[in-house]
C-alpha cells in the first residue's frame, strides 16, 4: 500500500533557533540516506506564507513504518519535538491506494444513508 509520510511544524522553540536549523539538516540526511536505499522517496520540504513546515516522503506504507519505528528515526521524532512548536508526524494513504480509500468511503456512505 502507497502512503506518505507528512511531517508539520511551526516555528522553533524561543532560544532553540540554531538547534533547529541544525536539525533540518539531520532530517534531511537521514531521509535522503533512505530514499538512496530506496526506502522512501526524497524528502520534499514545504513553508507556507501562514508559518507552517512541513516534509513528505513516499514509499510503501509498512516500509515507512518500520524506518519510522526504528531507533535513529524516533530519536529525530523526539528532536523535533523538543524543537519546533507543535510537530506532528502523520501517515496518509497515497497513489492509488487514495482512489481505493474514496471508494470504499462512498461504500460507506451509501451503506448509511
Amino acid at each position: 500500500m502507497q502512503a506518505a509520510m507528512v511531517v508539520t511544524w511551526r516555528e522553533p522553540v524561543p532560544g532553540r533557533e540554531l538547534k533547529a536549523i541544525e536539525y533540518g539538516a539531520d532530517v534531511m540526511e537521514y531521509w535522503r540516506g533512505q530514499a538512496n536505499a530506496g526506502r522512501c522517496s526524497e524528502p520534499e520540504l514545504f513553508f507556507s506564507e501562514a508559518g507552517i513546515g512541513l516534509w513528505v516522503v513516499k514509499g510503501d506504507r509498512e516500509t515507512l513504518l518500520a524506518i519510522h519505528d526504528g531507533e535513529e528515526s524516533q530519536n529525530l521524532i523526539m528532536r523535533g519535538q523538543l524543537l519546533l512548536a507543535e510537530f506532528r508526524v502523520e501517515f496518509y494513504t497515497a497513489g492509488a491506494e487514495s482512489d481505493a480509500f474514496m471508494a470504499r468511503f462512498a461504500t460507506m456512505v451509501g451503506a448509511l444513508a
